[in-house]
Formats: structure tokens, sequence, C-alpha cells
């Protein structure tokens, strides 16, 4: 759903608007609640039941996207109630982040951790192939309307099978876990251990630089696609898509062959091929040469996104992991500020250029850190089974 909308909302809220910055602004308020609450989130996870989150969560939004369907159809909705919706949306996607990645952790064994992320990558990013063309025929053939009625249906199945994992599954060790820095949600020994270790420091930190450089591409293509390249919904959807099916190859590849000592150096050169390929995409003139970049582009992705988790994780005791990972979320919330500053900048020297900006300056500040740490690229993360 999140990749369905990210296509649909784009150009809905362009067609509603015919803003790039008011584009970004929404994509803005989707990715500000991981900035603003995800280490919250994880260090609350740490002493919380996972399950009940979850569940919880999802059934908040369904009610938020019926709630949105109506709206329309009653001819009432507004684009604050859009940008509403997708506020609470960006909440439930900062609480799932730290929270079904640490369930994940926290059951396969230390020597499966790899492939676990890699199908788990691998699943989200299939969803990418399918949701922004479904995302983009529904908006054109139905309208905006289809789309909630359709995130609604899919949020009750996600919060069904969360609250079906707490009647079957009983967990040999307590779900609620307490140690003295969970118990007061100390989220300053999640910083304090990632300032301590190099490779969580570096990951953190190109964490971060994607984030702000590179991902909020992705909130300027339904622009790009209406204003450059001249293309219907449901063909800016399959920009997107391919870009999904590349990314999913790519980290079904990794849950396959990558071994500990190629984490880091995949996690920097796959970061450096998807910001080349979004400068690339900037400049491309024609949509079919499009295509071929952005599954290109899906590789690299990938590759950044599946590392990212598992150099974490790996790096990290099990009883601090929620909080690392609250503190990842936080790296990752970083987006929106991207997001925010690519729609101003689209305004100001033209949406191609803009795009073509931030990935330069991505690659930039991806290679500053590898001068500065320079053993990263030949360091292999340890797995900690506390």
């Amino acid at each position: 759903m999140r990749w369905l909308e990210t296509v649909a909302l784009g150009v809905y809220v362009f067609d509603l608007t015919e803003s790039a910055f008011l584009v970004g602004f929404v994509g803005f308020l989707r990715m500000a609640p991981m900035l603003v609450l995800g280490a919250f989130i994880g260090a609350f996870a740490d002493r919380a039941n996972r399950r009940a989150i979850l569940a919880i969560a999802n059934i908040i939004l369904a009610v938020v996207y019926l709630t949105l369907a109506l709206l329309i159809l009653s001819d009432r909705i507004e684009l604050w109630h859009v940008s509403l919706g997708a506020f609470i949306a960006g909440i439930v996607w900062a609480t799932d982040f730290p929270v079904r990645r640490a369930m994940i952790a926290d059951t396969v064994p230390a020597d499966r951790v790899s492939s676990a992320f890699g199908v788990d990558m691998a699943s989200s990013n299939f969803s990418r192939v399918i949701g922004p063309l479904v995302g983009g025929a529904f908006l054109q053939e139905i309208g905006m309307q289809a789309v909630y009625f359709l995130g609604t249906g899919l949020f009750v199945v996600a919060s069904s099978l969360a609250f079906s994992m707490l009647i079957i599954h009983k967990p040999s060790t307590p779900e609620t876990r307490t140690s003295p820095t969970s118990s007061r949600f100390d989220l300053r020994s999640g910083v304090k251990h990632i300032i301590g270790d190099t490779v969580l420091l570096v990951t953190i930190i190109v964490t971060i630089t994607m984030n702000l450089f590179a991902f909020p591409y992705q909130q300027m293509i339904p622009v790009l696609g209406a204003e450059k390249l001249m293309v219907a919904p449901v063909l800016v959807g399959l920009l997107l898509s391919v870009e999904g099916l590349g990314a999913t190859l790519g980290a079904l590849t990794i849950a396959a062959i990558a071994q500990p000592r190629h984490f880091t150096r995949v996690y920097i050169y796959a970061s450096l091929g998807f910001l080349l390929v979004i400068a690339a995409f900037a400049l491309a003139p024609w949509y079919w040469l499009a295509i071929p970049l952005l599954f290109i582009g899906g590789f690299g992705m990938s590759g950044f996104g599946t590392m990212q988790s598992i150099i974490v994780v790996s790096s990290t005791r099990p009883e601090m992991r929620g909080r690392v990972l609250g503190v990842l979320a936080v790296a990752i919330g970083s987006g929106p500020i991207g997001a925010l500053h690519i729609g101003w900048l689209a305004t100001q020297i033209g949406t191609d250029t803009a795009v073509l900006a931030i990935a330069i300056v991505g690659m930039v500040l991806t290679i500053i850190p590898l001068l500065i740490w320079r053993k990263y690229l030949r360091s292999i993360p340890r797995y900690r089974s506390g």
C-alpha cells in the first residue's frame, strides 16, 4: 500500500494543486513521523508486545483510509484531509520499521540473519512491482477513492494477521523486555552504542545521506511523468514498478549469496550506484530510456536497503536492537527534509535539474565518510548473541 499510494497520491496532489512543492510537502508529511517518533517507538518496542503494536497500528490506518475514501465519494475531500491521512500513515510506517524488523531478528538464528532480511526486503520490493501499477491504474480508471478502499482492505488483513500471531504463537521468552535502560526509554544508550562502533556510525551517516539526497527523487516521479515525460498515471506507476522489480531481484540475490565480509562493500557500492542512476534518470529525455535506468537502480536500492538492516542488527546485542533500530528509523526519517527540499528546489530550478543536483550532492556526501573511516569497507559486522 505504501508504494501503491506513492504514485496515486503524488499524481492526485499534483492534479489538485499543480504544485511540485505541495507534492513534496505531502511526501514530507508521510515521512516526518519516522524522524520525530522513530527512536521513541524503538525504545517502546524493547519492552512492549510487538505483535499487539502491529495489530493496533494497522487497524487504525484501515479506519483512516476508509474515512478518506468516503470523503471523496461525498465530494467533501480537501487537501488537508489528504495531508492528515498521509501523516497518520507515516506514523504507522514509523512503527512498522523498528517493531517488525526487531521481531525478525529475534526469531531467526544468527547464521540466517542475512537471508531473513534478504527475503524480507524481497517481499517488500515485490510489492513495489505491483503497487505503483495498481495505484496508477486505479487512479486513472476509477479515482482516488478506489485507492483508499483498497488500502482499507489491505490494512484490515494486515491487522488480522498480527492479531493471529497473538493467539497462535506463544514465544518461549516474554515479549516484554526489561533492562535498566529500556525501562526509562533511555535513547541515549542507542546513540552511544552507535557512536562507539565505526561500522554502525558510518552506516547511519550513509543512511541519512541517502534519505536526504536519494530517495526524495521518488516524490518527483509523478511530476516528471506529467511535466517532462508526459505519460498517463499507469505509465508513471510502471516507472516505480520496474525499479521495484530490480530491487526484488537484487534482494533475492543478496539473500542467496551475501557473506559478512561483503556487507559493508555491498552497502556502499550499491548506494553510489543508486545515486548515479538517479542522476542519469534526471537527464533521460525519453520515457523508454527511463525504464531500464530505474530497473538497474532497483538493484542498487536493494543493496542499500538490505545491507542497512543486516549491518545494524549484526552489530547490536539483542536487548539493544529496538533502541538502535529506533535511531536508524530517525536516520531514515530525515527523508521528509529531503522531500520538502526537493519540492522547493523543483519550483526554483526545475524538477529534472533538482533531481540531478541532489544525486550529485548525495554521491559526494557518501564518499566523504569513507575517506575519514577507510577501514569501513574492510569491516566485518559481528553478530552478537547477547
